[in-house]
């Protein structure tokens, strides 16, 4: 048991937010790595575990152990609306603060590379690596359904938000039930395993208390507060229907097939299949050449073949990481798009 302690102050602060898809790509590193919830995650297990590199397991294990310490990246790095942002942020950050997160975790380094060990020192090349590393992890785990995902929890702090407006926060709080027991003015969460916070009551001080949804937060609600953080985060779990679940790991209908329509005037520049290959890169940036020939309704000899033709015309680009070639559109590509009235549309 937790008992979450609020003052009339403290509960003026209560805010509901998406911590966005880093904090849920570290949730992911957990439940890939444990067997529970099979309704809900042994879809996503199937599709997401060989999709994890050496690496990438060593990183999942560093920061998520399924046997206890969590690194606490949400507080180090704040909401954070993609992914990008988060990584900059968390390889921006103090050695200071980076050294007190990885505290957390157990001193038997003898069970990590030494490459992680060196991280726990904020080592710059061993903290790079391992946003690399996490990044490898967003694409395998978290990215192939971001949009559903996003929407998903989007949805989740709406709901809430409903209730606040509704009933103020005692209402937002009450209808955490059963996961957590509004009992003014304490929040009790029942089967409560800390991670990091041994005691059973815990004070807020004065620090705003944020309300973030999860889809791979397991099914006991998490405190998040680390000693240098200005926001104290709960995670509690937003994917408890296993027909939710399903619709969510779904596999992906965003495939752009050689038949579908392309603007015309593109089709005779390029080539009707060359300009769905620019068309699916446009829609789906950092994919890779298995990705695009799926995507694109192709085989991947034919997808390399165009891939290589756009990017010597400048119009795409390829980067990589790794071993992974990852294709992007260059501004010379958007340019050409939006001429011909086939750009995705800016935000």
């Amino acid at each position: 048991m937790l008992r979450v302690h609020f003052t009339v102050e403290d509960l003026a602060q209560v805010q509901v937010m998406v911590l966005g898809p880093l904090a849920e790509t570290q949730l992911s590193l957990r439940t890939v790595q444990q067997r529970d919830r099979a309704a809900l995650f042994d879809g996503w297990r199937a599709r997401t575990g060989p999709r994890i590199s050496a690496d990438r397991r060593e990183t999942a294990r560093f920061l998520s152990s399924p046997t206890g310490g969590l690194v606490d990246l949400f507080t180090l790095v704040g909401t954070a609306g993609c992914m990008d942002e988060g990584i900059e942020r968390l390889i921006s950050a103090s050695d200071r603060r980076l050294r007190a997160e990885f505290s957390v975790l157990p001193r038997t380094r003898t069970r990590w590379a030494p490459w992680l060990a060196e991280a726990t020192d904020a080592d710059p090349r061993a903290v790079r690596r391992m946003a690399v590393a996490l990044q490898g992890c967003h694409r395998a785990a978290v990215d192939p359904y971001w949009g559903r995902i996003d929407r998903h929890l989007e949805g989740e702090v709406a709901r809430r938000g409903r209730l606040m407006v509704r009933g103020g926060v005692g209402a937002l709080l009450d209808g955490l039930r059963p996961m957590a027991l509004w009992q003014p003015p304490v929040l009790e969460i029942p089967g409560y395993r800390p991670l990091v916070h041994p005691e059973a009551d815990f004070h807020l001080a004065g620090r705003p208390f944020l309300l973030a949804p999860s889809v791979f937060c397991g099914p006991v609600p998490q405190l998040f507060a680390g000693s240098q953080a200005d926001t104290v985060v709960m995670v509690y779990p937003a994917l408890n229907n296993p027909v939710d679940a399903a619709a969510l790991w779904a596999p992906s209908t965003d495939a752009r097939p050689v038949d579908a329509p392309v603007p015309p005037a593109l089709s005779a520049l390029l080539g009707r299949t060359r300009a769905i290959v620019l068309c699916v890169i446009a829609d789906h940036p950092a994919c890779t050449t298995t990705q695009l020939a799926q995507r694109a309704g192709i085989s991947p000899a034919s997808a390399s073949e165009h891939a290589t033709t756009l990017r010597s015309a400048g119009l795409t680009t390829l980067t990589r990481e790794r071993k992974a070639a990852l294709h992007t559109l260059t501004h010379l590509g958007l340019t050409l798009l939006n001429t011909n009235g086939s750009a995705p549309a800016s935000s």
